[in-house]
């Protein structure tokens, strides 16, 4: 039996808040864009992985004042489980990096992106389907654990 990988794939934001930094992958919703279209549409614009080929599902909304020194912004994650054969990984234009990284091994996130880890491990943790393969849950109950304290260090 396969043991499952927990990777993420943060890209190294080009621009400023957080110029150099490492972030969650994501855009901006277009008018008239339903959620999920726009959260398959970011997925493969950022990391190159098919939409089609993965269950997105959505983990939570995150708008706490303070979360983007920019202005007031929500963000709504959602959270995917890719087969390791789709682990290519493309920094798109606005990014001047791009890497999958081993959970163990994440480098500081920036903006609330921990806060935002951490909910879609527990999210997807729970999740029946997620507690059927091979230890999963377990990893991802584990790793949002290590993930515990504030999301702003």
């Amino acid at each position: 039996m396969l043991r499952p990988r927990l990777v993420l794939p943060p890209l190294q934001r080009k621009h400023d808040p957080f110029a150099g930094a490492w972030a969650l992958p994501g855009g901006f919703v277009d008018e008239n864009e339903p959620l999920d279209k726009a959260a398959a549409r970011e997925l493969q614009e950022e990391t190159g992985v098919n939409p089609d080929d993965v269950l997105l599902t959505q983990v939570g909304a995150f708008g706490d004042p303070g979360r983007d020194p920019r202005g007031w912004c929500v963000s709504v994650a959602y959270a995917a489980l890719v087969p390791t054969t789709d682990l290519g990984v493309q920094a798109a234009d606005d990014a001047q990096a791009a890497q999958w990284y081993d959970v163990q091994q994440l480098p500081k996130l920036a903006f609330d992106h921990k806060l935002i880890v951490r909910t879609a491990f527990r999210h997807l943790a729970g999740q029946e389907s997620v507690q059927q393969q091979g230890g999963l849950g377990d990893q991802l109950a584990a790793a949002a654990e290590k993930l515990e304290g504030p999301w702003q260090e």
